[in-house]
C-alpha cells in the first residue's frame, strides 16, 4: 500500500533525529570471553586457541544489546611465559603453565584461562636451537582454500620461546599442489600431497598439507537472520537482529552480526545501523501497515555475496491494544558442538530445541519470565550465553519478555 505522507510528516521525520542523540548513549555494561574458563588446553608450543569478546550493551531503558567485540578490546595474559595474545584474540603457546586471558574495555574486565602441557625432551623449552611448525598437518578440500603455517622456536636455544613466522624461509616441496608465501600462508592449487618446510640455517622444521579435492563435499557458506520475522506495533520500535552462519563453509556457526553489511528496503520507515539495530521510523495511519525487508550481505572467502533477509512489519497501534501483539523469544546455537536448550521454569508455552545447531523461537505474553537451560549432547561442553539474561548461572538464563528478542547458547569440544 503507498501512503501520501503530510508536508509536516516529513518536516517531523527530518527533525526527528536530533531528538534522538539527546535520549541517552550506549553504555557497556558486560564482556564475557569464549571460549569459558576451563576449556582451553594447548599440547604444543606454538599451538594457538581463538578467543571471543561478547559485550552486553544498553542505551538508556532500552532493553540489553550484544555485540561481537572480539577486535576493539584490548587484549591480555597474566602470565607472557606461558603464552601471548595479539589484538585479535588469537593466542599462542609458549611454555608450560597456566595462564588468564584478559579482555578490557572501557574499564569492564572479562577473564578465560589457558593451560600449557607439553611433554618433556627437546625443543624450544630445552635449550637447544629449534623450530616447530604449527599445524603438523592440514587437509585442503578446495582450490583456493588457505592454511596459516606459524613458526615457533628459538633460532640461538638462549631465552624464551619466540615467534619465527616471518624470521624463516617457507618452501612447499610441490608447489603444483600449494604455494606458500613469505608469511606462512598456504593455497591450495591442485590436488596431491606436499611437505611445508620452515628453514633458517642449518635448521628446519615440516609439516604435511594434502588437497584432496572433491574428497568431500564442497563447502558451503551460510548465512541467516535472527529472529526470522518481526512485527512492531507504531513508530520507535527497537529491534536488535543478529547474523549467524559461516562465510567459509568451514568450522562452527559464528555470530556474523559485526562482519556484514546490513541495509533496509526502505529507510523512511525501518532503519538499520551497521550492528543490526532495526528501528520502526513512524506510526501507520489507522487500518494500514508497512513491511520493509532487512538484509544481511556478506562476502565469503571465495569473494562471492552471501545474503539473508526478513520483514519487518509495523502495524498501526491505533488497530492494536497494547501488548496484544505476541513477543517471540527466539533461540540459537553458536560453536562447533552441540545441545539442547530447554524452558526449565516460567511461562507456557515451552521451548524445546534439540541438538544440531537448531534455530527456534516460540511466542509469550507481554511482561513472560522465561528461564532456559542447557544440556550439552555427549562429548561437548556448553561455554556460555550471548545476551539479554537478565539472570545468567553457569547453566541458565532468565530473561523477561517486554518486546521481542533473541538468546545464543554455545556448545564447544
Amino acid at each position: 500500500m503507498i501512503l501520501r505522507r503530510p508536508v509536516s510528516f516529513m518536516i517531523s521525520l527530518l527533525v526527528l533525529p536530533l531528538g534522538l542523540t539527546f535520549v541517552g548513549c550506549t553504555s557497556l555494561q558486560s564482556i564475557s570471553i569464549l571460549p569459558a574458563a576451563g576449556s582451553v588446553v594447548l599440547t604444543g608450543i606454538g599451538q594457538s586457541a581463538q578467543y571471543t569478546a561478547m559485550a552486553t550493551s544498553q542505551m538508556g531503558s532500552a532493553d540489553p544489546t550484544t555485540s561481537n567485540i572480539t577486535g576493539s578490546v584490548t587484549w591480555s595474559v597474566s602470565n607472557p611465559s606461558v603464552a601471548s595474545i595479539n589484538s585479535a584474540g588469537l593466542a599462542t603457546a609458549t611454555s608450560v603453565g597456566h595462564t588468564e586471558i584478559i579482555a578490557e574495555s572501557d574499564g569492564v574486565i572479562a577473564e578465560s584461562d589457558l593451560t600449557v602441557t607439553v611433554s618433556s625432551g627437546s625443543g624450544p623449552s630445552s635449550g637447544t636451537p629449534s623450530i616447530i611448525v604449527s599445524p603438523g598437518s592440514v587437509t585442503e578440500t578446495f582450490t583456493g582454500e588457505t592454511t596459516q603455517f606459524s613458526a615457533t622456536g628459538n633460532l640461538t636455544g638462549v631465552g624464551g620461546v619466540q615467534n619465527l613466522t616471518t624470521q624463516v624461509q617457507w618452501v612447499s616441496s610441490n608447489v603444483q599442489v600449494a604455494t606458500i608465501n613469505a608469511s606462512g600462508l598456504v593455497t591450495a592449487v591442485g590436488s596431491g600431497a606436499t611437505t611445508i618446510t620452515a628453514q633458517s640455517g642449518g635448521l628446519s622444521a615440516t609439516a604435511t598439507l594434502t588437497v584432496a579435492l572433491g574428497a568431500t563435499t564442497p563447502a558451503t557458506p551460510t548465512l541467516a537472520i535472527i529472529p526470522g520475522s518481526v512485527t512492531d506495533t507504531g513508530g520507535g520500535v527497537i529491534t536488535q537482529f543478529v547474523a549467524i552462519g559461516n562465510l567459509t563453509g568451514n568450522g562452527p556457526v559464528q555470530n556474523l552480526t559485526n562482519n556484514v553489511t546490513w541495509i533496509s528496503s526502505d529507510v523512511q520507515d525501518v532503519t538499520i545501523t551497521q550492528t543490526g539495530l532495526a528501528t520502526s521510523v513512524f506510526n501507520p495511519p489507522y487500518g494500514t501497515s508497512y513491511s520493509p525487508t532487512i538484509t544481511a550481505i556478506g562476502t565469503t572467502t571465495t569473494g562471492s555475496v552471501i545474503t539473508a533477509s526478513v520483514n519487518v512489519t509495523v502495524l498501526s497501534s491505533t488497530t492494536t491494544a497494547p501488548g496484544a501483539t505476541p513477543l517471540v523469544l527466539t533461540v540459537y546455537e553458536l560453536g562447533s558442538g552441540t545441545g539442547k536448550i530447554t524452558t526449565s521454569s516460567g511461562a507456557a508455552p515451552f521451548i524445546n530445541c534439540g541438538n544440531g545447531g537448531t534455530v527456534c523461537g516460540q511466542s509469550f505474553t507481554q511482561g513472560a519470565v522465561v528461564t532456559l537451560t542447557e544440556a550439552p549432547a555427549a562429548g561437548f561442553t556448553f561455554a556460555g550465553w550471548t545476551s539479554n539474561c537478565a539472570v545468567a548461572t553457569p547453566t541458565s538464563c532468565t530473561i523477561t519478555l517486554t518486546d521481542s528478542a533473541n538468546v545464543g547458547a554455545t556448545f564447544t569440544p
